[in-house]
């Protein structure tokens, strides 16, 4: 595809009075809008939006390239569009047939849209549906007049981040454009992602963290770069929480043992919640003194559960299941160990809570200010007479029961 946009200006592509207000190359001003054909289009690959729905297809099918069949790339990754947030598409599609397109989209000059997919893929069912002669608005960047592929990209986060809030990704998507753009492709500093995107530093630097664990699980389980996997298993929550524990952790030996066994639970528990799982391990057993001994009891566990999934790779969350499930044992083995530490901390507390809520109370009464009791007015000294004689019994109480 050697097409060029601007080539048809005047011709298929016509002039609007609007202008969209774009920062490229730290300046600020406004840009023609463009009325295109939808033909004429195509598609964004690197939409973060669909980033696991990608590598779901290139993993099974291999890579989309629009240049060998435009319509049939552009009908696939419509689908993916589709299935990203099919609500979302619905009341989209709703507004723009009842108000048309209020928001201009942003092209290259070779017909890649790099800001609004979703409109484009509205459009596309109007035409199909309703027969509407649909036309896409948008800027056209020419990318040829010194705009680099990273101005394009710092371009897109300030659109999708500053602007529009992506509320609407899924939040694996949303760790695999973060892993990509600052860990794999390095397109960004940390510094500079946070700059484009208006995050905090906290915000993106747990955004980093957890981004490495989705790729160190699926590389656990032999599936690199599958991340429709992690989508799937619906991993954002479970991660949040590994990310929490080993956060509490100094980095080692150990902290690197709890985080395969906790990998591991995510495919051994049989919780429907997996972030709740997680949870409860790390409150029940990572962060009281009976880690290292949990640790040493799931050794073998993660080791035959990792050595399992080695024997080819994994490609789907049914393969992984399967691969794991000739072991029951060992499943098993990895439920009864979680669910009896976690039962045996929550006696300890149940022990220890007594102890706890009589401390509370003793701090509660070290704070009373002797001379103010003594300053009180009869009426006052008599009901805290009446207090302390049923604190004073509930003492007896208590001491007849050690």
């Amino acid at each position: 595809m050697n097409k060029n946009l601007l080539d048809s200006v005047g011709n298929q592509i016509t002039t609007t009075t609007g202008a969209r207000k774009l920062t490229i190359k730290g300046e600020t001003r406004n840009y023609t809008v463009f009325k295109i054909p939808l033909e004429l289009l195509f598609y964004n690959d690197r939409n973060g939006r669909i980033a696991t729905w990608i590598s779901q297809y290139t993993s099974e099918e291999g890579p989309l390239n629009p240049e060998s069949d435009i319509d049939k790339y552009n009908e696939i990754l419509h689908g993916f569009i589709k299935k990203s947030n099919p609500g979302a598409l619905t009341k989209t599609k709703n507004n723009i047939k009842l108000f048309g397109q209020r928001v201009a989209g942003v092209v290259l000059q070779d017909g890649r849209i790099i800001d609004g997919n979703r409109r484009f893929t509205c459009l596309r069912e109007l035409k199909s549906e309703e027969g509407m002669d649909c036309y896409f608005e948008a800027v056209i960047l020419d990318t040829t007049n010194g705009i680099t592929s990273k101005d394009v990209k710092r371009l897109e986060l300030n659109l999708q981040h500053a602007e529009e809030k992506p509320v609407d990704y899924n939040p694996i998507d949303n760790l695999v454009d973060v892993y990509r753009d600052i860990i794999e492709e390095k397109t960004f500093t940390e510094a500079e992602y946070i700059n484009h995107t208006s995050q905090t530093k906290t915000e993106v630097s747990n955004l980093i963290k957890k981004s490495k664990l989705m790729v160190e699980f699926l590389e656990f389980i032999n599936a690199k770069g599958k991340y429709y996997i992690a989508r799937e298993l619906n991993l954002d929550g479970p991660l949040q929480e590994i990310m929490l524990i080993l956060n509490k952790l100094p980095q080692g030996s150990e902290a690197d043992a709890v985080k395969d066994t906790l990998f591991t639970n995510l495919l051994t528990s049989k919780q429907g919640d997996l972030t709740r799982h997680i949870r409860d391990i790390g409150n029940n057993i990572i962060k009281t003194e009976n880690v290292t001994q949990f640790i040493e009891e799931h050794e073998d566990i993660v080791g035959e559960i990792y050595e399992k999934l080695r024997e080819e790779e994994q490609n789907s969350v049914t393969q992984v299941k399967e691969a794991i499930k000739e072991d029951s044992v060992i499943i098993e083995q990895s439920r009864k160990i979680v669910e009896e530490y976690i039962e045996k901390n929550k006696l300890t507390n149940a022990r220890n809570k007594p102890i706890d809520l009589l401390n509370k109370a003793f701090n509660t009464l070290d704070n009373i200010d002797s001379v103010a009791v003594s300053k009180m007015s009869d009426e006052n000294k008599h009901e805290f007479k009446k207090l302390l004689d049923k604190i004073n019994s509930t003492i007896g109480l208590l001491e007849s029961k050690i």
